[in-house]
């Protein structure tokens, strides 16, 4: 009868055990599943800017790039997307140099592939002093050259994507780190 009444003891020491850890797991799940949704919608609020510039420079086509490269010295709009372009893709930003990206039968093609998940905070700085500017515009810039206007789209919602990014990576992290406490248990 000790014995048994020892083992019942332990047993429903163990059950209390197992039910508070059922219950700290089911709390885990339940901010897991929260991070999960605010870091989701956090990108989604960024996302149709970025898809909605690349299907603008998905648009460009040769004759447009030449329309851009025909200028010997560009309007000042104009030349400013192309700086901020230039320093997205690590060049120097000229118009020397950007007239020889333009050149490149790639360019179109490097833009489109362009790594948006880790655009470093060296770039989003310097581009930032571009973004800030009141003539950098994709409706204003347009007006000028359709090209440009795309470009200046495209800079834009690479910034928004990456600040976004920004926010939702330590949720990302912290979303992953609980998955993985939660298949230990």
């Amino acid at each position: 009868m000790i014995s048994i009444a020892r083992e019942r003891k332990n047993a429903d020491e163990q059950q209390v055990i197992i039910e508070a850890q059922r219950i700290k797991i089911g709390k885990e799940t339940v901010e897991t599943q929260q991070l999960a949704a605010e870091a989701d919608a956090e990108l989604k609020k960024a996302e149709p800017a970025l898809d909605a510039a690349q299907a603008a420079i998905a648009m460009l086509d040769k004759k447009y790039i030449a329309e851009i490269k025909s200028f010997n010295t560009p309007p000042p709009d104009v030349a400013t997307v192309m700086n901020a372009v230039m320093i997205v893709l690590g060049k120097e930003p000229s118009w020397v140099v950007a007239k020889k990206e333009l050149a490149d039968s790639n360019f179109i093609k490097k833009v489109m592939d362009y790594d948006k998940e880790n655009i470093s905070q060296v770039i989003l700085k310097k581009i930032e002093k571009y973004t800030r500017m009141d003539n950098f515009k994709p409706e204003h810039v347009t007006k000028i050259s359709l090209a440009a206007g795309a470009l200046c789209s495209w800079v834009r919602s690479l910034e928004d994507y990456s600040k976004a990014l920004k926010v939702v990576a330590p949720k990302r992290a912290k979303k992953l780190y609980a998955e993985q406490q939660l298949e230990k248990k």
